[in-house]
């Protein structure tokens, strides 16, 4: 065994450095204790990209127990078995995010991850949860009361491979059942990590009606919402290019109001609807940015369990290769669904709670330190 270590620390550098750059996130955490050489290797600026390159996402979950805010990794496994498919799921990290203080995640891209305390004045945070690192970002201005409405999403640009939060706001007038009915004023204003400091205006989109709980969907270098259009009261998907920070719009596969939600699925556009009391319907856009190219690629039973009427939306997160479908409920029951059974299960990776809640979502485990963004004052944790 010391023979072969000593063979292998024998290779020249950049045969070293490009066989522990395929290493899982997992095993890098765990070689960082073998020698100095090693630590000093990982902790490297050009390690931690090459090593981003090569990775994969595993699944983040953030959970609220109590008063308690827990960030759990896992990494994915083999191919999940059926009749146990929490075996597919192995654990990198937990954290304690207490401290933070914050509700919900704005988005995931390269490792880091937006963290959003939710109030009157929103407070947002940058987060490697690997590396232990985190920044605060400048409060954006302005009151957010009800019933104006605050949306965001994270991602990076793609020409210029700058990193985005985008802040969408707008006052909203709503009828007597609680439906919008005019927004007398929007906004919008990102903030771009390692520049200036401050949020910059931009023009928003057309007046739309955005939820308050969704994130945008970041792909090929754009943020998506599924919003609605006041002027028909029909559906549409708002798109926002983070190189040239202009808005424009693409169809969703159906224009009618639903109770719909707008994901990533692989390297595609997807929206899960779970309108319908006994099944849920996810769509993929199989040609990016072509509204005819929407698919009905999954229609899932709710039966029996699930089955009556719904008011959460369902969020896909992952498609296996086998099939199944790893899923979120609202923000309290994580499950999926069993391509080779054609039936829904809960998954046992997550404790429960009646007090507590959860989300989910794709993340790739990153080595890459917030100190790449010059200008911004990081701190551990």
């Amino acid at each position: 065994m010391m023979k072969q270590s000593s063979q292998f620390t024998n290779l020249p550098l950049e045969i070293i450095t490009n066989i522990l750059s395929r290493l899982p996130i997992l095993l890098i955490l765990r070689h960082k204790l073998v020698c100095k050489a090693w630590l000093e290797l990982f902790q490297s600026p050009e390690f931690s990209k090459l090593h981003l390159s090569k990775s994969s996402a595993g699944l983040l979950v953030y959970q609220h127990l109590g008063e308690s805010c827990l960030l759990k990794i896992f990494g994915f496994g083999n191919e999940p078995e059926v009749e146990r498919h929490e075996h597919n799921y192995i654990p990198v990290t937990v954290l304690d995010l207490t401290e933070f203080k914050c509700q919900t995640i704005a988005g995931s891209v390269d490792g880091f991850i937006c963290l959003r305390a939710v109030g009157h004045m929103d407070n947002l945070y940058i987060c490697n949860p690997i590396t232990r690192e985190y920044l605060t970002l400048p409060t954006p201005e302005g009151l957010v009361q009800f019933p104006s409405i605050v949306t965001y999403g994270f991602g990076v640009s793609t020409t210029g491979g700058q990193y985005k939060v985008v802040r969408i706001f707008h006052e909203t007038e709503l009828d007597q059942t609680g439906v919008c009915v005019r927004i007398p004023r929007s906004d919008c204003h990102v903030y771009t990590l390692g520049t200036t400091g401050t949020w910059r205006s931009i023009a928003p989109s057309s007046p739309l009606y955005y939820n308050c709980y969704s994130i945008g969907a970041f792909l090929n270098g754009n943020l998506h919402w599924l919003a609605g259009d006041l002027k028909d009261s029909n559906l549409i998907i708002s798109c926002l290019d983070l190189d040239k920070e202009m808005f424009r719009t693409m169809s969703p596969p159906l224009p009618v109001r639903c109770l719909g939600s707008l994901v990533v699925l692989g390297d595609c556009l997807s929206v899960c609807d779970n309108t319908s009391e006994n099944d849920i319907v996810i769509w993929i856009m199989k040609d990016y940015g072509v509204g005819k190219s929407w698919t009905k690629e999954f229609v899932i039973s709710k039966l029996p369990n699930l089955a009556g009427e719904c008011y959460e939306h369902v969020n896909p997160i992952k498609v296996f290769r086998n099939g199944d479908v790893l899923m979120i409920w609202g923000d309290f029951y994580m499950f999926y669904y069993s391509n080779k059974t054609k039936t829904i299960s809960k998954t046992e990776i997550i404790e429960t709670a009646c007090c507590g809640s959860v989300e989910a979502m794709l993340h790739v485990p990153s080595l890459v330190s917030l100190t790449c963004f010059e200008g911004e004052n990081v701190y551990s944790f």
